[in-house]
């Protein structure tokens, strides 16, 4: 199974010369087989303008075959006022228009896509976590309800999270540390929109679960849906078989 990945930083994979900073799409890939193929287009302070107008979907089309799956994650740089990036939400804007174009283009060759609504920004007013994306969820939303396809609503699954956590507790999910903790960042970060490990992993697991239900609905997604959320021993990862590698530990290491 391949798996293709359109969108910007928030999902982009990232390498050691970023460190903490990680994409939550390389966290997910911890609730697929070893074997699926992740195709990660996903770059820095792309839109859904500046995606097509830079040739990056020339070379998602290129790349494309019959079979595969693809997760589309827009918004945090099509909301930026900036010529070369900004879309319209509206319901004739140019970000919808954008997002049919992926959709359809894609299933012509035979892809199924998942569009997905942005991941939320740490932004609190008082205790309450502020949807700072705008009308740009409820456009993914409704773009893909139009086009009969899965949405995956991430920015209602991660405000969630962060009106559990609250404002401190949240912060170990962003990219928000002081001086000293990292050698990447010998300065610190106030960055509240790129994710760390932790929170790659718990707003990944959101998203598995929701890609392990997709299928009961879209039937056609039963290879993505089946293959999520399960272990190399076929069963799901809220067993209490998931665990099993620790017992394997104690016996190497108690010898």
């Amino acid at each position: 199974m391949r798996i293709l990945c359109l969108g910007d930083s928030i999902m982009q994979y990232n390498d050691y010369t970023t460190f903490p900073q990680t994409g939550w799409v390389q966290e997910l890939k911890r609730f697929f087989p070893e074997d699926t193929q992740w195709l990660n287009f996903a770059r820095n302070g792309r839109s859904t303008k500046s995606f097509i107008d830079e040739g990056r979907f020339v070379l998602v089309m290129k790349e494309a075959q019959k079979g595969d799956f693809s997760l589309i994650q827009f918004a945090h740089n099509d909301e930026k006022d900036d010529p070369a990036r900004h879309t319209d939400a509206g319901k004739d804007g140019s970000f919808r228009k954008n997002l049919v174009y992926f959709v359809r283009e894609l299933r012509s060759k035979g892809v199924l896509p998942v569009l997905l609504t942005p991941v939320a920004r740490r932004m609190f007013d008082g205790r309450t976590p502020v949807n700072s994306h705008g009308e740009y969820p409820a456009a993914i939303r409704e773009t893909a309800a139009a086009e009969g396809i899965p949405c995956i609503d991430m920015t209602a699954l991660t405000m969630k999270v962060l009106e559990n956590e609250g404002e401190a507790a949240s912060g170990r999910f962003y990219m928000n540390f002081g001086a000293g903790l990292y050698e990447n960042f010998p300065d610190g970060r106030d960055d509240n929109s790129h994710l760390r490990p932790d929170g790659a992993h718990v707003y990944s697991r959101l998203a598995a679960a929701e890609i392990a239900g997709i299928a009961r609905t879209f039937p056609e997604y039963a290879v993505l849906s089946e293959s999520c959320m399960k272990n190399t021993a076929g069963k799901f990862l809220e067993t209490e078989t998931q665990n099993e590698e620790i017992d394997d530990e104690f016996t190497v290491f108690q010898k």
